[in-house]
């Protein structure tokens, strides 16, 4: 059974669920660099990867979930050359799990707000 996952801690995409728990698995949409009120974060990729990477831990903890339940991500950018910074940023943010999630990254030509970073992530909760 699918129960879709909302909550005001992080932005709503259009026409979209933020995330669809089925049994013990979680899949959360891709999220921005957008803060819960719907504003574009425009400063270094590492303060735009934070914000997406706060934005997946707002909906994985709105499922019952924490960051340590994030299995997988696949992250899009707008061009490789970003991932040195994002990866450190990455890094630093699953510092507190005990095994990093299996990890993408893509470069992709143009997403949504002229952002440069989009995260997806599948968690699988251990509340289930």
């Amino acid at each position: 059974m699918q129960e879709a996952i909302k909550t005001a801690s992080a932005p709503v995409p259009g026409g979209a669920s933020q995330a669809v728990r089925v049994g013990s698995f979680l899949f959360v949409s891709g999220q921005l660099p957008i803060d819960r009120d719907g504003n574009a974060i425009k400063g270094t990729v590492a303060e735009e990867a934070i914000q997406t990477l706060e934005n997946v831990r707002a909906i994985v903890e709105a499922a019952a979930g924490s960051i340590e339940d994030i299995v997988q991500c696949t992250i899009y950018l707008s061009d490789l050359a970003l991932w040195v910074e994002v990866k450190e940023t990455y890094s630093a943010f699953f510092s507190v799990s005990a095994v990093l999630p299996a990890r993408t990254v893509v470069a992709v030509k143009e997403m949504p707000q002229g952002a440069r970073i989009q995260i997806q992530a599948i968690a699988c909760l251990k509340n289930r």
